[in-house]
């Protein structure tokens, strides 16, 4: 994980400590203890649960090492179009958007979703890939201006975003 990320967690941990309102709509959990990481995870999520052993924030939420194997089941439902039914080893469930799931593509270390489109994810027609790995994910989808293209802009944790300065897509090129 890249050092600007992990201070960017480690920075944004620390202030939602500081307001006890913040659990009713974000949690980042404190590292996970390198024992306490199931083996065999791509080196994008083993490096993410050591800085942070799960991730709520607003409706999307990434599993830490110890809920990880419970959200699992989902690959069971995915769409027969979907990859994952003929290569269901390839893929791993990370999170869920509003209680859909999160894939990551072992293979690559991207990460997919069923976008929304009127229907149940499980029925849906489209599987899209939404970033070319988590950390491009959490950067921008999590902890960015991609979090309104996830969910409605309506809630805290976009309001958390925003009040910290994270919205704004053209910072990076600011500082450059």
């Amino acid at each position: 994980m890249n050092p600007e990320l992990r201070q960017l967690i480690q920075e944004l941990r620390a202030d939602l400590a500081d307001l006890p309102e913040s659990l009713a709509y974000a949690e980042f959990g404190e590292g996970a203890g390198i024992d306490a990481v199931p083996p065999g995870l791509p080196a994008d999520l083993r490096d993410l649960l050591l800085v942070a052993d799960g991730l709520r924030a607003g409706r999307v939420e990434l599993a830490s090492s110890s809920t990880l194997a419970g959200v699992q089941y989902h690959l069971d439902y995915a769409p027969d179009f979907s990859s994952i039914p003929q290569d269901r080893a390839g893929w791993l469930v990370v999170g869920t958007r509003s209680d859909e799931p999160i894939f990551m593509d072992r293979g690559t270390g991207a990460i997919w979703y069923f976008p929304p489109n009127g229907t149940e994810w499980f029925l849906s027609d489209a599987f899209e890939e939404l970033a070319p790995d988590l950390e491009s994910f959490v950067d921008y989808y999590l902890l960015g201006p991609g979090y309104a293209e996830l969910t409605p802009a309506d809630d805290r944790w976009f309001a958390f975003l925003d009040e910290q300065g994270l919205l704004d897509e053209d910072d990076d090129e600011d500082e450059g």
